[in-house]
């Protein structure tokens, strides 16, 4: 029988860094008795794997999934393979578009190579929603839907206000709330993390679960993470964010450049530091930058092993205190010559999509450099002329060797 710590300890790690627990009551009723009986408690976290890689807002909730782990209860991980192909519209203002099965399942690999660098995948019980949803019949899922209503759904505000100024919301759309809340009913879940926004999603779980004569799990809302630039919620699309599988010279960098007005939050939801310490490094009598080399340092050897840290830490003195290019600069091999500069930054791995890499470059933040010549490239549709040992370098961080084929 696992030897769970007592309920009010437990309670006391579960509800650092969350907005709600609700209800809290029925979580403390369910540690009771999981504490008399032995058996541990089944945590819920979805995602959908729409993009090939994670950032740290999505490690917020990982994070508290892995003190769960710590505390013996059995975290089950969704992947959402079908609910990836219709999109999540919670927070979106039209509708997405619907990814094919081989995207999703490309993208599913790298999401769970990533989720091992904060869980136990050993200890982590994985399921993917496929295996219910690919063997429903069009019967089942009007059953499934009957406990809905239109207007139980538009109460949603992201659904309201489309409705309200007369953006499209598509049928398949409404399926997602009921396709992620049938989850929690498969994998009879006694808890389920999410963000903010997904609290309409739980609810409706809660609902499914009581028709289903389960006993309705709680829901745990964790913050949002404000990205890089401080301000707006971290994501791919805003450019603001910082993945999980970047290299770890490009982690430090990012985090350096984080505005001091977002260290307290990044402190509170990345650090892992005790509340005392990190209140020291915060202190009015404390840089702020120094605060940010520490916790570069954490985030990178939390990614990329112990001592990682420390290594990205000097290379970033020496390139920006000293001035000087990185020592560790990698090739990239030029075998088709690209047509334009938006498909040279793409094909150096220096954007992760033609989108972003033509922001960047309208934005100043593409250079040429080769010896003292350091050439700003600002025309997206035009290629500078390349040679063997030029450098391509990309916003403040990002360096290809060019090597010609």
């Amino acid at each position: 029988m696992p030897d769970f710590a007592p309920v009010d300890e437990q309670l006391e790690i579960i509800r650092r860094r969350t907005e709600e627990i609700l209800p809290e009551a029925e979580l403390r009723e369910k540690l009771t008795r999981s504490r008399q009986t032995g058996e541990p408690l089944r945590v819920k976290q979805g995602f959908d794997p729409t993009a090939p890689d994670i950032h740290l807002g999505h490690t917020v909730g990982l994070q508290k999934c892995a003190e769960f782990q710590a505390l013996g209860h059995q975290v089950v991980l969704i992947v959402g393979d079908y609910t990836a192909q219709v999109g999540d519209p919670s927070g979106v203002s039209q509708t997405r578009r619907r990814l094919s099965e081989e995207e999703v399942r490309s993208h599913a690999q790298s999401y769970l190579e990533q989720y091992g660098k904060i869980l136990d995948l050993e200890k982590t019980e994985i399921r993917w929603n496929g295996e219910w949803f690919s063997k429903m019949n069009f019967g089942q899922v009007m059953e499934l839907a009957s406990h809905f209503t239109v207007a139980q759904v538009l109460e949603r505000e992201d659904f309201h206000q489309r409705y309200s100024s007369g953006k499209p919301i598509s049928i398949h759309e409404i399926f997602y709330i009921l396709m992620q809340a049938w989850d929690s009913v498969m994998v009879r879940a006694d808890v389920e993390l999410g963000a903010t926004e997904q609290k309409f999603n739980f609810l409706a779980a809660r609902d499914l679960q009581k028709n289903h004569d389960q006993e309705p799990q709680v829901m745990i809302t964790t913050p949002v993470l404000v990205g890089t630039d401080g301000t707006q919620r971290m994501s791919k699309s805003k450019g603001n964010y910082i993945g999980v599988s970047e290299p770890a010279n490009e982690q430090f960098g990012k985090v350096m450049s984080v505005p001091d007005s977002a260290l307290p939050q990044w402190f509170e939801l990345l650090s892992g530091l005790p509340s005392e310490e990190r209140d020291q490094w915060l202190s009015a009598d404390k840089n702020p930058r120094d605060a940010k080399v520490h916790l570069g340092k954490i985030l990178v050897d939390r990614f990329h092993g112990v001592g990682h840290g420390q290594k990205a830490a000097d290379a970033f003195a020496k390139q920006f205190s000293q001035k000087k290019l990185p020592d560790d600069i990698p090739d990239y091999v030029v075998e088709d010559h690209p047509a334009n500069l938006v498909d040279l930054v793409v094909a150096a791995e220096c954007a992760s999509s033609k989108s972003e890499a033509r922001r960047l470059i309208t934005q100043g933040a593409v250079s040429r450099i080769r010896g003292e010549d350091n050439l700003r490239c600002e025309d997206p549709n035009a290629l500078p002329e390349i040679q063997s040992g030029d450098i391509l370098k990309v916003g403040k961080r990002r360096y290809r060797r060019i090597v010609l084929g």
